[in-house]
């Protein structure tokens, strides 16, 4: 029978947050894959302009490129600020970017890049997969490093 004191039962609960984190950061970014990809499928097609563009650095290997598009649909002039998940394409101010808007709402647009209006959102599964492997690997090592003294059942 496993005994489970306080300190190996904060290890588990550590290991089972963390993998529950790591598990919601993959189920959010399938839904917003599947959300953008419906959107550049069936979306109303438009070509826009790119009138300004934030890069914003997240630690020493990450970036952010936040893109602000005006275009028009329906009559009806829109400017959105749109953001990537992957962060793979550089626009500059000026260029003509051709986007899928949503058909419902005209504020919600999608480039083929995966660029979308869904914004900072985005950014929120890598955050949260980061800090679940992060948990977990601390809840290890402090296992780890728990595990080298004598065991309290042998004796």
């Amino acid at each position: 029978m496993i005994r489970f004191d306080g300190r190996r039962l904060r290890i588990v609960v550590a290991v089972v947050l963390g993998s529950l984190l790591v598990g919601g950061g993959l189920m959010l970014s399938a839904r917003l894959d599947a959300v953008i990809g419906q959107r550049v499928r069936l979306g109303v097609e438009t070509t826009g302009r790119v009138v300004h563009v934030e890069r914003y650095q997240i630690g020493r290997s990450t970036s952010v490129t936040r893109v602000t598009v005006d275009y028009a649909l329906n009559g009806a002039r829109h400017r959105e600020l749109l953001s990537s998940e992957l962060d793979e394409v550089r626009y500059r101010n000026g260029d003509a970017v051709r986007l899928h808007v949503d058909r419902t709402d005209a504020t919600k647009a999608a480039t083929a890049e995966g660029y979308a209006t869904e914004d900072l959102l985005l950014q929120l599964p890598a955050f949260l997969e980061a800090a679940g492997i992060i948990m977990i690997m601390l809840a290890l090592a402090r296992l780890r490093r728990r595990g080298r003294g004598p065991s309290p059942d042998s004796g």
